[in-house]
């Protein structure tokens, strides 16, 4: 019997649990972790399920994962990154599409600046091939680097961050690849498109220079850092513009010493990021903040 890469995967993984916790743990750590969110722009789970990763296969077994994570309303980049990124859905942070216009960030502003309000001196850094992040989103990092996709941006993106990860003081870093979802707009968002599936590929091997260059750090083994690589949306056809559920289903993938290992059986949202990582910093969710998102996928 022949098996696809998918069963194979879900064989190798077995039966798994999911999870959502509370914060005390965190909280009551004399030292908070450090966390890494690589974003994948374009990426359909069933996609990454079929192409050939083993870097990012390595942070799904022993890690805790989703391959039905849920999108918001609007799968389109700029709604997508801003529900991870703030925690809150559209009709609170405002982006309903890649204008901007509307944007609330203000009165529902992004993890980054949750972090520089409570004070915690933790040190942030961007590196993107896009240039909103920079700009728009998360212009208040304490490093932001754009490199530009049509000038070899994702390939930057990898070298740069890579050497920032092992030599720098970072605490949390946003990495962002566009090279998938130009591949599914170029050739088609399907995971038979042999173009599609090679650009996955492509960025499983910069997945696997940020995971080395995250070792390579003296203090690594002290450090517990948390991996988190999602995405936006996914696709159909060539658009991810109200195609449905295809669009709507996304990865999330998380790895570390402080994740529950499994399948994370609650389907878990955008929105959801965001509090984890606050948690995972240690910084106390406030009511008044009004996220949309629960703590998924740690102990």
């Amino acid at each position: 019997m022949t098996l696809s890469r998918r069963e194979f995967i879900g064989g190798l993984l077995g039966t798994a649990l999911g999870t959502v916790v509370g914060d005390s743990l965190y909280r009551s750590q004399k030292r908070p972790g450090k966390v890494l969110v690589i974003g994948v722009d374009g990426l359909r789970p069933d996609a990454l399920q079929e192409a050939v990763t083993p870097n990012i296969d390595t942070l799904v077994a022993d890690g805790a994962y989703s391959f039905k994570a849920r999108t918001g309303a609007y799968t389109v980049s700029g709604p997508g990154w801003s529900n991870i990124l703030t925690g809150v859905w559209e009709n609170k942070h405002g982006v309903k599409d890649n204008s901007f216009k509307g944007a609330n960030y203000a009165q529902h502003p992004t993890i980054f600046t949750r972090i520089e309000d409570s004070k915690s001196h933790l040190n942030t850094h961007v590196v993107t091939s896009l240039d909103w992040f920079t700009e728009l989103i998360l212009p208040q990092a304490d490093v932001k680097i754009y490199h530009p996709f049509e000038e070899e941006g994702d390939k930057k993106v990898a070298e740069t961050a890579s050497q920032l990860l092992s030599q720098h003081s970072v605490d949390l870093m946003f990495t962002y690849f566009m090279g998938v979802d130009e591949a599914g707009h170029a050739y088609g968002f399907d995971p038979k498109i042999p173009e599609y599936i090679s650009e996955i590929e492509t960025i499983d091997r910069y997945v696997g220079m940020l995971m080395g260059a995250i070792k390579k750090r003296s203090a690594y083994n002290q450090e517990r850092w948390l991996i988190i690589l999602t995405s936006d949306h996914g696709g159909k056809g060539k658009s991810h513009d109200g195609v449905g559920e295809e669009a709507m289903e996304v990865p999330l993938i998380m790895h570390g010493p402080a994740v529950e290992k499994g399948e994370i059986v609650s389907v878990p949202r955008q929105v959801d990021i965001a509090p984890t990582v606050l948690t995972y910093f240690g910084i106390p969710i406030q009511p008044e903040w009004g996220l949309d998102g629960k703590v998924v996928g740690l102990k």
